[in-house]
This record gives C-alpha cells, structure tokens and sequence, in this order.
C-alpha cells in the first residue's frame, strides 16, 4: 500500500474552489517508459491511483493540476518506493510562485546554516541559539522535519556551511567547532572527523565537485591567508592540492572536475584548479578590483558569472564578470549589470539561482543564451530570508527554509515551482 497526497502549503486541498478540471500524474520508473495518466477533477475533487511497475527502481513523478485559469505544479524527490514509509506528500504551486508551507517547520529557527540534499532527505545543521537542536534533517518525500533517533553530542556550532561528498557524505565546516563529515545512511559512524589543512573552516571557499567530494579552498590560520586546499572523497580520505595565491573567503564554482576560484581577499584575480594538477593555474586578463563575499555562478560546464559582493568602500557591486570557455582559454568579459545586487543570499547546490538576501524575497536565476547571459526574476518568496537554507529537486522545484527577515530568525519553509517541471529522467 503506498499512499500519495498532493496539497496546497496549508495541507489541504490545492484545488478546492478552482476551476481545475484535470490531474495529470507522469510516472518513470528507471530506464522504463514514462507513463502519464489524467484524472478528472470534479468540484475541486480528485482521485487517482499511483501505479508502478516495480517498487525496487528509482521512480520519478510529476503532477499537474490544470484548468481554464488553474495551473498547478508539484514533483517530490526522485524515489525507490521500496526503501520508503509508504507515503508520498506533495506541495503545488503555481508556476513561478512560492508558498508558504504551514504544516510543518524546522525544529529551531535558523539563519546562515547548512542545507545539503541526500537522496530524499536534507540535513539541516547549524546557525541556530546553544540551546536548540544544531542538527535535524528534513524529509522531502514526506514534508516533515525530523531529530536523529541517536545522541550526537554536538556543542553550539554557530553559522555554519555544508557541502555534499556523495550522496550518503556530507561535509559540514562551522564557525565554532572542528569540520566534520556526516553520514545520512550509516547511523553506526554518523560523525567522523577528517584531518584537513591549518584554516580550513568556514572562510574556506567549499564547492561539491560531482565524481570527486568536496573541496575546501584557502582560509585563514593565525591571521594569515591560506594556500592549501583540501579535497575530502567520498571514502573520507584527504588529498591535497594548493592556490596559486593566499585567499581567505573565496568564491568558487565547479565546472566539471574542474574548479573556477575567484576573489576573497585578493584583488582582481582568478584561477582554475585543474583536475589532477597540483596547483591552481591563474586566469589572465582579470583586473576586477576588490570583491568581498562574492558569489560565482556556474552553468556546470565551462562558463560562469562572478557577482555580488562589496568593494574596498564596503559598497555592493552591481558589476559583473562573465568567464568563458574555461579551462581552456577561461576569458573574461563584463557581465550583466545586477539591478538586484544584495548580501546573504545562497545559492543552492547544483543549480544556478539566487535565493533571498538581506530583506529580499527575490528568487533570479542565471541563464545563457548562446553567448549571451542574463540575471532573470524567477520567483518571489513569501517573506524576506537572509542565510536562509534551500535546496533545488532534479524537477526545478525549490525548497526554501529558515533565514533571517530582517526581525527574527525563521523557522518556516516556502516551496517555489519553477515555470515549467522538467521533463522525467531515466
């Protein structure tokens, strides 16, 4: 028996009192066809049954609630229906719009903390009061926020940054105590502690590199900016790479196996740590100035925009820096202006949108066009969020909790659908 629920951020029905008249329900099941069935909607009344063909393969859904002025859009994360409780809750919403998700919180109020997916699952770690839970994970299958059953004896973190190794592994860096690894999926070694490089922490830059782990890069020990660069794999183990120059709080983007790293306390430079080779080579031709707390946004291949941050006068810049066809020539050229510049947003992993900010509520996203490259509006959030967490499924749909608004520190989630669910994967 498996039981699935499509609601609206209430928990009830998404369409009651709409002209809604059609679900449509699309279903993939590993290298399977997809399948897609439609059910009427009668008075804002739906029944449906969800089949599959197999419980033990990777299943992905989609949904769909339409009418002559309704759209809705809904996707979980993708599942083995096996490997599950036996029931699947769904948020709709219509596209380009955020909800509030009323029925359920985070376990404490948290702003600046760590937000990183595991399967069907997100550790929630950090940036909450000493007395609150520092760590609970959030089950995006079911929408409720969950306590580990185990003790895990883990002192007041203060802000904290998490980033994936694999999809088990996550590797969490804090502002109060030691780095460590989190298992999701192995609850006998949920905590472990790797040996990474004097000033490894929180003004590290940290990427998650997809087929490596994660990448600590640079930061600060003793006062002094660092070279050395850590790489954690997804056996725990640590290699070593270094910088081509010191940085402290640096940007940094995954493109392939490659890194692009820009910025921190360096003055208008850049450099590509290239898979396999030692030590960063630097990127000509960049004279950007000064660019604190910048962020780098990548198309996950060979291009990225450099944006954000403050410059020598502590003011926001709006400019921008595109880079080009990396690693191979890694050109720069002047990027979009960004009207919309602000701090403490976050970029959630894997994709390449902007979430919140200090008293945002804004949701861009970074597109290209050919040669070309835009910061687009996508959405708006409910409530402003400053180091809010969020997490992006493989169908566009985005999970936003906690953050600051500019009053009190969060405890909530919102739930933005994209414009348009993309399509089943196998």
């Amino acid at each position: 028996m498996f039981e699935a629920r499509v609601v609206d951020g209430d928990g009830g029905n998404p369409v009651a009192k709409t002209d809604a008249t059609t679900l449509r329900i699309g279903v993939r099941e590993g290298d399977l066809p997809s399948v897609e069935q439609e059910y009427p909607i009668t008075d804002g009344q739906f029944e449906a049954i969800l089949e599959f063909a197999a419980f033990t393969r990777l299943t992905r859904v989609r949904v769909e609630m339409l009418g002559p002025s309704t759209e809705l859009l809904s996707a979980p994360p993708a599942f083995i229906p096996s490997t599950t409780r036996g029931f699947l809750r769904v948020v709709a919403a219509a596209p380009s719009s955020c909800v509030p998700v009323t029925f359920n919180t985070l376990r404490a109020p948290r702003s600046f903390f760590g937000m990183t997916q595991s399967g069907t699952f997100a550790l929630v770690v950090g940036g909450t009061s000493a007395a609150d839970e520092q760590v609970e994970f959030f089950d995006a299958l079911e929408w409720e926020s969950r306590v580990f059953a185990e003790e895990l004896s883990l002192s007041n973190l203060g802000a904290t940054r998490s980033v994936s190794i694999d999809e088990g592994k996550i590797l969490v860096v804090t502002e109060n105590t030691a780095p460590f690894i989190f298992d999701m999926l192995d609850a006998s070694q949920r905590i472990a502690q790797p040996v990474l490089h004097d000033g490894a922490g929180p003004r590290s830059g940290l990427v998650s590199v997809p087929g490596v782990g994660a990448m600590v890069i640079g930061g600060e020990a003793s006062g002094e900016s660092q070279t050395a660069v850590s790489i954690v794999g997804p056996d725990g183990g640590v290699t070593s790479r270094a910088l081509s120059t010191p940085r402290v709080s640096p940007a940094a983007v995954a493109l392939g196996a490659d890194v692009l790293v820009a910025g921190g306390n360096q003055e208008g430079n850049a450099e590509i740590l290239l898979d396999g080779v030692a030590v960063g080579r630097p990127v000509s031709g960049l004279a950007d100035g000064v660019r604190n707390a910048g962020i780098l946004v990548g198309d996950g291949a060979s291009r990225a925009l450099y944006l954000g941050g403050t410059d020598s006068a502590a003011e926001i810049r709006r400019d921008t820096v595109r880079f080009e066809d990396c690693p191979t020539i890694c050109s720069t050229l002047d990027g979009p202006t960004w009207t919309t510049a602000r701090l403490g947003t976050v970029e959630p992993a894997g994709s390449a949108l902007i979430v919140g900010g200090d008293e945002s509520q804004l949701v861009e996203e970074v597109r290209w066009d050919g040669d070309q490259v835009e910061i687009g509006r996508l959405a708006e959030l409910q409530a402003p969020r400053a180091g809010a967490g969020a997490i992006v499924l493989e169908s566009g749909v985005l999970i936003v909790g906690g953050g600051d608004d500019g009053a009190t520190i969060q405890d909530d989630f919102e739930l933005c659908a994209p414009p348009a669910l993309a399509p089943l994967q196998p």
